[in-house]
């Protein structure tokens, strides 16, 4: 695949006017000119919210007879159902409902449709038991504009309806007593494209302000940041200004079940930016109503108990870990398919009987991702006879068209141009196929060249704290507003070290010798170490357990032409032997480098390889637990002297490892609730990553603990063991020791090696 990198405005002039009103920064002037953004009003408003303009929530038609109807509830003492939708967004907007209603109402309770038995939206079965229970008024989110026939039954059996909503406006709307739509909104309203929680959040702040309760709407921020993050709304406009506002309280939230599902997100690595709640909060929460129910992360956020709050945050982390390991097998799948039968078809149509329905919208997105073609995955529901499939798109192709010119035999279909859903009769599935895949080829081409768009080419040494607190200052970054991509040429990786999964992660070298960390997810098979090229990547931050460094994330990388300089060119000074005391005196401004178990490191100021900044003097106390480890922390820290110590060791006999593993295993059970990433456990242990799981492995032959490995094989799940052993012991423990053997060797020769010696070993 050949990349084309096209530097966004190449040559043009940023207006004085968009400068002055970025405050004078030129950077992030350019930022909002490359992204449309060249009226320096519009720019001022974006970025100081004191020269914005709120929407205000009797902007939208009908707010007024809502709050009335739910008010005269309130006195009639009537039973007020919140019906929501099972993803973030219907998640939030119900427990802002059911908290702000609960206020008012003594009755109010909440319905999550069941993805599998119900589908989206409302549905007719429930809306028939909610009139047998009781209920007299309905208060929808996130959903209900497209239920017309459910709407105007609950209407036959005596219930009112509030409807919010924000999806598209239907050729028929329903015959609620009132809608709450922002699609409502004449064209270009900054608040057209809010969420469904957002829509509901109007709804709350109206009712509150009634009363005069206006600043308990406060409450309710932590959910509407979380909402606006996961349902990638455009960034601009209302949506900006409420996230802005709302982003402080939902990294400061008081609400204790979001705090607990924090806390087991973040329980290394910290979390600060939208990003981080894009890819770490989000998923978490969509994952319970994928795999089993939306009520169960609803409870969650509702739940005063910290201890039953931490027991249903660990539930939807289990449930997010079995979505993953679901979504890779359907992925794995998927891609056996294109490569054996579909790899020169425009778009991917695949389809597998036992595919998960709740998760092949994101597979969908992957392998289109992967194959930069649109994909469109299928599988059978549990009546034999349906067929219910996800679409996925390119930039380039609209794939919501593409099916709507192919959809004679289709039962249903919906969607917009990057994405779509849709279903159809089995005995019509090969005929859909053959139709579709035909059309996109005679209306498509897709040729093997990708088009990149960047804002600014940069030298890595202009990548610093303030440069990157400048491009925060631009933020929120999310759809429809882009982070800034840039793009850096010749490139040096003088250290790459790639994980079980194909992540690199790399130590690269710019133009004036300045050095930084950078990581590729799922790269190349091959090591990149000792080679040159260009980059397009983010500029982001990599924290764990308090530390943070700047660090790249790559996007693109194209091979270039160049020399790669030796990682270090110092002075090797060998102190084996010598008293840490000593040592401590003798090289008092030293960074000292150990790995291993806290409770042996007689320097509390010690850093592993997440701690390394540049430095003058790096001692080494520990033997770092690989090669690519070793050249590594030497590459980052760019040292004039290199200090070999080796004083204090990890311990790799069979029954020193063990019982290391069992006490560190321990101390995960009780105080971290069992939960543990590799990665730490492998620093703990001075080892590979791969030896942590073969430890695991034998101690669960030997039935000394249980455990599960999320997909990615990143986490661990501890558990008591059965106290059994099983047939799998004997193998399990000779792999582990052979593995064992080969680290103690690893060590043997280290501590043998002659000090000059490192530098042939380095290269």
């Amino acid at each position: 695949m050949r990349i084309k990198v096209n530097l966004l405005n190449r040559g043009v002039h940023i207006p004085t006017e968009l400068i002055e009103a970025a405050d004078g920064d030129e950077l992030i002037a350019r930022i909002f000119y490359n992204r449309g953004y060249k009226n320096p009003d519009t720019v001022r408003q974006m970025l100081k919210e004191e020269c914005y303009t709120p929407t205000h929530f009797n902007e939208f038609k009908g707010m007024k007879k809502a709050v009335e109807r739910i008010l005269k509830a309130a006195e009639s003492n009537e039973k007020v159902c919140v019906y929501g939708d099972y993803d973030v967004d219907g998640v939030t907007g119900t427990v802002i409902l059911v908290e702000c209603l609960s206020l008012f109402l003594d009755k109010v309770i909440y319905h999550v449709p069941d993805r599998f038995t119900e589908g989206y939206g409302m549905n007719q079965d429930v809306i028939e038991k909610l009139a047998a229970d009781g209920v007299t008024l309905i208060v929808t989110c996130d959903c209900g504009i497209s239920n017309v026939n459910e709407i105007k039954r609950a209407k036959e059996l005596g219930m009112d309806v509030i409807l919010t909503d924000h999806h598209t406006i239907p050729p028929e709307l329903p015959n609620a007593d009132v809608i709450l739509n922002p699609k409502l909104l004449e064209e270009g309203h900054k608040a057209r494209n809010i969420s469904g929680c957002a829509m509901a959040y109007f709804l709350c702040l109206a009712l509150l302000k009634s009363k005069g309760l206006e600043e308990k709407a406060e409450e309710y921020l932590d959910m509407l940041a979380l909402s606006l993050i996961a349902d990638v709304v455009s960034l601009n406009g209302e949506n900006r200004y409420l996230l802005k506002k709302a982003m402080p309280k939902l990294f400061n939230t008081k609400r204790v079940g979001l705090i607990k599902l924090l806390e087991i997100a973040g329980k290394n690595s910290e979390l600060r930016t939208e990003e981080d709640i894009a890819f770490q909060i989000a998923p978490r929460i969509n994952a319970a109503g994928r795999m089993e129910s939306a009520r169960l992360p609803v409870e969650l956020m509702l739940c005063k108990d910290p201890y039953i709050a931490a027991e249903m945050a660990q539930r939807i982390d289990y449930l997010n870990s079995e979505r993953k390991r679901v979504q890779q097998e359907i992925i794995d799948q998927a891609v056996e398919q294109v490569e054996t039968k579909k790899k020169n078809k425009t778009v991917l149509v695949l389809y597998n009987d036992f595919w998960h329905h709740g998760i092949i919208g994101i597979a969908a997105g992957k392998i289109c991702e992967t194959y930069k073609k649109p994909a469109i995955l299928l599988s059978l529901k549990e009546d034999g006879k349906t067929v219910v499939g996800s679409a996925r798109s390119v930039e380039e192709i609209n794939i919501y068209e593409l099916i709507r010119e192919c959809s004679g035999k289709l039962l249903k279909f919906g969607g917009h141009s990057q994405a779509a859903g849709l279903s159809l009769l089995k005995e019509n599935l090969q005929e859909f196929m053959a139709e579709i895949e035909i059309a996109a080829e005679k209306k498509h081409f897709i040729g093997d060249t990708v088009n990149v768009n960047v804002d600014m080419e940069l030298d890595i040494d202009s990548i610093t704290e303030d440069f990157f607190e400048r491009l925060m200052t631009a933020g929120p970054y999310g759809e429809g507003f882009e982070a800034p991509l840039f793009v850096s040429y010749g490139l040096k990786v003088l250290s790459d070290r790639k994980t079980e999964k194909n992540h690199h992660i790399m130590i690269l070298e710019g133009k004036s010798n300045t050095r930084i960390s950078a990581v590729w997810w799922f790269g190349e098979d091959k090591s990149l170490q000792g080679k040159v090229f260009d980059a397009v990547y983010k500029i982001g931050k990599n924290t764990y357990k308090g530390k943070s460094n700047l660090q790249l994330t790559l996007a693109y990388v194209i091979e270039s032409d160049g020399e790669v300089p030796k990682v270090f060119n110092g002075k090797i000074i060998d102190e084996r032997g010598l008293d840490i005391k000593l040592l401590m005196e003798k090289y008092r401004q030293a960074l000292f480098f150990y790995e291993g178990l806290t409770s042996k490191c007689p320097l509390p100021s010690a850093v592993d390889r997440f701690g390394v900044k540049e430095t003058e003097n790096l001692v080494f106390l520990s033997t770092p637990s690989n090669t690519e480890v070793f050249r590594e922390i030497i590459a980052l820290s760019n040292p004039r002297n290199i200090i070999l110590n080796f004083s204090v060791l990890p311990d790799y006999s069979f029954k020193g490892f063990v019982t290391n593993l069992l006490g560190l295993i321990k101390y995960i059970v009780s105080k971290e609730k069992g939960m543990a990433y590799i990665e730490s456990m492998a620093i703990k242990l001075g080892v590979e990553e791969s030896i942590v799981k073969s430890g695991l492995k034998f101690l669960k032959a030997a039935g000394k603990i249980d455990y599960i490995l999320s997909e990615d094989e990143m986490m661990v799940f501890l558990f008591k063991g059965s106290g059994m052993t099983d047939n799998s012991m004997f193998l399990a423990e000779k792999r582990l020791r052979n593995a064992l053997m080969e680290k103690n060797a690893y060590q043997q020769f280290i501590l043998k090696t002659e000090a000059e010696n490192f530098r042939e070993y380095l290269k």
